[in-house]
C-alpha cells in the first residue's frame, strides 16, 4: 500500500499584497501538508504574516536580496525535498487554488508515471474571454486543447508555474529551475528540459487556479492582451533566445514560438502605450540574448 501524498507548497513572494498572500496560505493549507514561503527580500512588511500559522505548516526562507524566481524556486523546493515532500506545488504569490486542485492535480499524476509535472488551468478574473491556458504545437501550427470537460487532462508542451505539481523523483532527475534566467521563461524551460529527458507534461482542467496574467489587460485589434511592464519585456525577449540556444526543442516547435513572439513584439512595439519603451526593452533583450548574457538585468547605459 503507497504512502500518502505528502504535497509541499512553494511560494514565491516579491513585494506582496499581504492580505491576498494571506488568502492563498489559507486555502493551501486546506489542501497541502506544509507551505515552503520564500520571499525575495521584500522589506518587514510581508513578515509579520508568518506569524499567523503554526511553524510546522509554514516554512519561512528570507532571502537578502531579490534572487529571482528561478533562484527563490530552488531554494524552496531543496527546502521542501529536505523535509521529505513527495510532491511540490509551485505558486505564484497572487494565485488562488481553488477546493479541489491538488487532490486533481495528484490524480492527474497517479494515472500517468512517466509525468514530470501537471500543471492546473488557471483563469484569470480581469479577462471577458475565457480560454483553455492549454495548447500543444503539432505540425507546426498551435492547437487549443479544450476544458469544456473538467475530467479532461491533456498532454502538453509546457504549463506556466503557478499550480504546477512535481513529482520528487522528477524534480531530481530533470533538475533545477535556470536561475541565469533571473524572471520569465524559467518555466518553460524547465518542461523542455524534462521532455528533452523523456518526461511527459500535463494540463489538468479539473484543477483550477485564480491567476492574473501581466500587471493589467489591455485590449488590442479586438483581443484582450495581458500587459506586463516595458522591463519584463527585456527577459522575455533575451531568455527566449537563451531557450532556442539550449536545443531543447523541435524545429516546427521552435518556428511556431519564434514567430508568436514576433507578433508580440510587433503588437508592443506599435500598438500598446509605451511602445518606445517596449521597443527599446526588446532589442536590448534580444541583443543580450545573442551575446549569451544571463542574470540580472543590466544598469542603462551599460553594455
Amino acid at each position: 500500500m503507497s504512502e500518502p501524498a505528502r504535497v509541499h507548497a512553494v511560494v514565491v513572494s516579491y513585494r506582496s499584497d499581504p492580505e491576498r498572500l494571506a488568502q492563498q496560505f489559507e486555502r493551501l493549507l486546506q489542501q497541502v501538508s506544509a507551505i515552503v514561503w520564500v520571499d525575495n527580500a521584500s522589506g518587514d512588511t510581508l513578515r509579520a504574516l508568518a506569524g499567523r500559522w503554526p511553524a510546522e505548516r509554514l516554512h519561512t526562507l528570507w532571502l537578502d536580496d531579490n534572487q529571482g524566481i528561478g533562484a527563490a524556486q530552488n531554494r524552496g523546493m531543496e527546502r521542501a525535498l529536505a523535509l521529505g515532500a513527495s510532491h511540490v506545488l509551485l505558486m505564484d504569490d497572487d494565485s488562488l487554488p481553488a477546493p479541489g486542485m491538488v487532490q486533481q492535480l495528484l490524480a492527474a499524476l497517479a494515472a500517468r508515471p512517466q509525468a514530470a509535472a501537471v500543471g492546473a488551468c488557471h483563469v484569470d478574473p480581469r479577462r471577458q474571454a475565457g480560454r483553455t491556458p492549454f495548447n500543444v504545437v503539432v505540425g507546426g501550427r498551435l492547437r487549443w486543447l479544450s476544458c469544456a470537460d473538467a475530467g479532461q487532462v491533456w498532454e502538453v508542451d509546457h504549463v506556466i508555474a503557478s499550480g504546477c505539481l512535481i513529482p520528487a523523483p522528477a524534480l531530481r532527475a530533470v533538475g533545477a529551475m535556470r536561475e541565469d534566467f533571473f524572471i520569465d521563461w524559467v518555466d518553460t524551460e524547465w518542461c523542455l528540459r524534462a521532455r528533452d529527458r523523456g518526461w511527459r507534461i500535463y494540463g489538468a482542467c479539473g484543477a483550477v487556479l485564480e491567476h492574473t496574467l501581466g500587471d493589467k489587460v489591455v485590449r488590442v485589434l479586438g483581443r484582450e492582451i495581458p500587459c506586463h511592464a516595458p522591463w519584463r519585456h527585456y527577459y522575455q525577449a533575451r531568455n527566449f533566445v537563451l531557450m532556442l540556444r539550449a536545443g531543447q526543442m523541435g524545429s516546427a516547435s521552435r518556428f511556431n514560438l519564434a514567430f508568436r513572439q514576433f507578433k508580440r513584439f510587433l503588437v508592443f512595439s506599435t500598438l500598446v502605450p509605451g511602445r518606445r519603451q517596449y521597443l527599446g526593452m526588446w532589442l536590448r533583450g534580444l541583443w543580450h540574448g545573442c551575446r549569451g548574457r544571463s542574470g540580472p538585468l543590466v544598469r542603462p547605459g551599460s553594455r
